[in-house]
């Protein structure tokens, strides 16, 4: 950053202290808004005559000075004091220049926001459907509300508060004075709703399933949907324009859209790929699992977090093996709001997912939360240095939020609590947080055993799970969803391989492309090796059931039967978009059902209904494995050994799957009916029409 222009007005110096004792006082750290006065006094400074200040390679002398910042940023100030004997102290205090809030704050789509007269906190709670509200001046709960399905956002303001739940497509929008319900807004079948922002002007939504913006007029009497791009996630609104993420980026660029309030108009921004190079510090990839939003409350930057995926390194790909330092790691990059522009972010080191930001009050520190390393870091939110951070935390967080005294409020869903932390003083607090229990007497719908599983399923820190927290489950599988990545596993013995999500497995079937795992507990091996823990099993018990085709592994680890429990409980899919509104076949849809149910196109031989696949056994360890064609020199091998076929994937979930195949290089369905299969190998599609064969890909995009 070019050093600002600095104004030093020089004043009056006072009686000059008594000589005895010499100290340095030149106060403690100070804030100061750009283009305002800051007065800084040393006159509290024993012994000292002469006052000597240097800031930015310029220098004053005098008592007290005042300093005039142009641009924001951190500036240290040094003060030099003598007493009359010549003899010199000095100090140092650091000055954040911040621009003055917006005076309509950005408002941003979170997990727990406040009211907006402060006194109380509302925070969502997704596997118990319900809305915490907080009293924050006691620190306690004052009551639970029941709301639709997976809330995931909250958003307080113009009198209402709205919470988009993406489990039944609806918002539910309540009187923030008697928290009455005022309406549900229903909308369309699989739009599956995430973020939600109150503007002045109207209540807006991403859906991630549709792949648009949803404007709901303050009143619930109407709902628009502004088509934006797929997969949206992370939402936040300043000045009359909504900023908008993809959450599972392209394999070589993350997208980021801003949407005009008043027209429409919809801008397109990315962050760049990182090539790298690789080290045990640093690694290159895309940003993907774009999470929430933060913006400063100037206005003028935007920090986003989420998950550097190394897609292009593997064996295959650039002769070098991925390992458990440059497979993934934190990213957060900042982008200004006027243009899109990419200002960077922060180099992170020992740190998986940054599932949450937030900026302070008054924008002179970025927090930056990991999902399950334990830390969230304070940074300096222009050169994105470390300033400290907090240690302790939970598992699996989801949310931050600033109180302006000193406290940082932590969303912590799986343990079904919060967590406030005391940061008014910027360091490494390991210190036990204050931790407010949500559940109150609403029921719990995971069994103990799952609810344990699911914090180890997020805890990278948990050296059992991850060598150096950089990668826990929820890195490939955030929500027990795909990343929609393909990875080169060549140096595992297999070759390029698009993830598979995790719901809906079926665990008497084989799992994975090649089918080299037999049972859930298999994840062990992964663990062990990819991810660089130190294992859920003893080495004992490890040692006599390594192979992943071998002796089973139920029974012998608590916490790997957890683990095992709580991935197997994730039994729904997602809500398909190209239904109906009331949830059935569109007419086009069935049209294609009738093609593919018929003999001519061969499709029910590896997919009947009701499970669509075929996936099995034919005998201990040996699956069934079908070629149709689509095997490349990038396949790879199977478990070390020759690939002959893949085990046949279930066609339930496609709308939310892309890319298709194994390696990812289908874009479309249209591309796995037509480019990807020449011969008819994949299915008899070469005889259908264009107009049959969207059908047919209208049906299997409506399968659930």
């Amino acid at each position: 950053m070019v050093s600002p222009a600095l104004v030093l007005l020089l004043t009056a110096c006072g009686d000059p202290a008594e000589v005895g004792a010499l100290v340095a006082e030149a106060g403690g750290d100070q804030l100061a808004f750009v283009g305002e006065p800051l007065t800084l006094s040393a006159q509290e400074s024993p012994g000292a005559v002469t006052y000597l200040w240097s800031v930015d390679g310029e220098t004053a002398e005098g008592a007290t000075v005042d300093l005039t910042f142009e641009t924001p940023g951190r500036r240290q100030v040094y003060l030099e004091v003598l007493d009359a004997e010549g003899r010199a102290e000095v100090d140092v205090l650091t000055v954040s220049v911040v621009r003055r809030p917006l005076a309509t704050p950005p408002r941003v789509s979170a997990s727990l926001t406040p009211s907006e007269d402060g006194a109380a906190l509302y925070v969502v709670m997704p596997d118990l459907d319900h809305l915490a509200i907080l009293d924050l001046t006691t620190q306690t709960l004052l009551t639970q509300l029941p709301t639709c399905d997976d809330p995931r956002s909250v958003s307080a303001a113009e009198g209402l508060i709205a919470v988009a739940c993406a489990g039944d497509d609806a918002v539910l929008v309540l009187d923030a004075a008697s928290l009455r319900p005022l309406f549900t807004a229903k909308l369309p079948w699989g739009a599956r709703p995430f973020g939600v922002v109150i503007s002045p002007e109207a209540i807006w939504v991403s859906l991630q399933g549709e792949g648009a913006l949803a404007r709901i007029t303050i009143d619930g009497a109407e709902v628009e949907l502004l088509p934006v791009g797929p997969d949206l996630r992370g939402l936040g609104w300043s000045e009359g324009s909504l900023w908008v993420s993809r959450h599972r980026s392209a394999p070589d660029v993350s997208e980021l859209w801003r949407v005009d309030e008043a027209t429409g108009e919809i801008t397109p921004f990315t962050l760049a790929f990182d090539p790298g190079p690789d080290s045990d510090t640093d690694s290159g990839g895309v940003v993907s699992w774009l999470q929430r939003v933060a913006i400063a409350p100037d206005g003028q930057t935007a920090a986003w977090g989420g998950l550097k995926a190394n897609v292009a390194r593997g064996l295959y790909l650039r002769d070098e093996a991925l390992t458990f330092e440059t497979t993934a790691r934190a990213a957060l990059r900042v982008t200004q709001l006027n243009d899109g522009a990419e200002l960077g972010g922060p180099r992170f080191d020992n740190r998986d997912l940054i599932v949450a930001a937030a900026y302070s009050p008054l924008g002179d520190v970025l927090w930056a939360a990991s999902l399950g390393a334990g830390i969230i870091d304070a940074l300096d939110p222009f050169t994105f240095e470390r300033l400290g951070g907090v240690q302790g935390v939970d598992p699996g967080v989801d949310g931050l939020w600033l109180d302006g005294a000193g406290g940082l409020w932590v969303s912590s869903p799986l343990t079904r609590s919060v967590q406030r932390f005391e940061v008014s003083t910027l360091s490494d607090s390991t210190a036990d947080p204050t931790r407010i229990d949500l559940r109150g007497g609403v029921p719990e719908p995971l069994t103990e055993e799952a609810l344990r599983g699911a914090l180890l399923f997020h805890a990278a820190g948990d050296r059992r799970v991850s060598l150096d927290a950089y990668l826990s489950c929820a890195s490939c599988h955030l929500d027990g969803d795909t990343d929609a990545q393909t990875w080169d596993f060549t140096d595992r013995g297999e070759g390029l391989r698009d993830t598979i999500p995790l719901y809906g497995l079926d665990p008497t079937a084989p799992i994975h492309w090649s089918g080299n795992f037999d049972e859930v507990h298999d994840f062990e091996n992964d663990i062990r090796g990819p991810m660089g823990g130190e294992g859920l099993l003893d080495d004992e018990d490890f040692a006599e059931c390594a192979d992943t085709l071998g002796a089973p592994k139920a029974g012998r680890s608590e916490d790997l039967d957890a683990l095992a429990a709580y991935v197997l409980s994730l039994t729904e899919r997602p809500r398909s978009p190209a239904r109906a509104e009331d949830g059935t076949l569109t007419e086009a849809a069935l049209r294609g059902e009738a093609l593919f149910l018929s003999d001519s196109l061969g499709c029910v031989a590896c997919h009947p209904p009701p499970t669509y696949t075929i996936s099995a056994w034919l005998s201990p360890g040996e699956p069934l494995l079908v070629d149709v064609g689509t095997l490349t020199e990038a396949s790879g091998q199977r478990r070390g050994a020759p690939l002959t076929g893949l085990d046949v994937p279930s066609l339930r979930g496609l709308h939310h799957s892309a890319p298709y195949l194994h390696d990812g290089r289908a874009a479309s369905l249209h591309d796995v009916l037509g480019v990807e299969n020449p011969e008819d190998q994949h299915g008899v599609t070469s005889t259908l029409t264009s107009g049959e064969r969207a059908d047919l890909v209208e049906f299997l995009l409506s399968l659930e």
